[in-house]
């Protein structure tokens, strides 16, 4: 198993999603944020990585369900959920004590496979090099490996991918960017929601939940 943990952090559902507040209430967008959540897991606990964090706010709601549903290889770690790039910072620096590569994966890309976590692992010869994953949409980060000897500062948010990719470069750090299909769009607004409609038929009303034929 290649030594990479992947880490997942979370904020609290209930102040997730805001910018699709003028089509869907509170309750909603925690159900949504939650499902995408969900799926997120569903392809890392299938992929070869057996070590999975979700990280968030000590009292995050979301938590307490990662503990009763005891996925395999999942566990919290609780950061102070205030601040996406100090929550992965304060995460990572767990998982590199413990001499691991990491991937960092948002909780809202809905449609990642098993498979665009692979193909990630194999661009970074398992774990030695840093990976870059676009967004389709603001030019962010939707997904990066960062290898287990190297202290990489996150620039997460709005054209991130040109600060991290700057980043490396000063430090003279080697990158590649990949374009895993299942990892080009994460959901914020309402056109990525519409997106999402057009790639699955039924995901609005289903607030983003797997359908049975899915689960398997």
């Amino acid at each position: 198993m290649p030594p990479v943990t992947i880490l997942i952090p979370v904020k609290d559902p209930h102040h997730s999603k805001t910018r699709l507040s003028g089509l869907l209430n509170s309750s909603q967008r925690s159900k949504l944020t939650l499902n995408m959540l969900l799926r997120v897991i569903k392809a890392s606990v299938s992929s070869s990585v057996v070590d999975i964090v979700v990280a968030g706010g000590t009292f995050n709601p979301l938590k307490q369900l990662i503990k009763e549903r005891a996925f395999p290889s999942v566990r919290w770690v609780d950061v102070l959920g205030r601040d996406l790039n100090n929550d992965v910072e304060l995460a990572s620096a767990v998982i590199r004590n413990s001499g691991r590569a990491y991937i960092y994966i948002p909780g809202d890309v809905p449609f990642i496979s098993r498979d665009d976590i692979e193909e990630i692992i194999k661009s970074s010869e398992d774990g030695k090099t840093i990976v870059f994953v676009p967004s389709e949409s603001d030019g962010g980060t939707n997904a990066m490996l960062v290898p287990a000897e190297i202290t990489f500062k996150p620039h997460l948010g709005v054209d991130s991918l040109k600060k991290h990719c700057e980043y490396a470069e000063r430090n003279t750090w080697e990158y590649r960017i990949i374009r895993p299909s299942g990892l080009a769009l994460d959901l914020d607004t309402e056109r990525d929601l519409e997106h999402c409609e057009e790639i699955e038929s039924g995901f609005l009303d289903r607030l983003g939940a797997l359908h049975e034929g899915m689960l398997e």
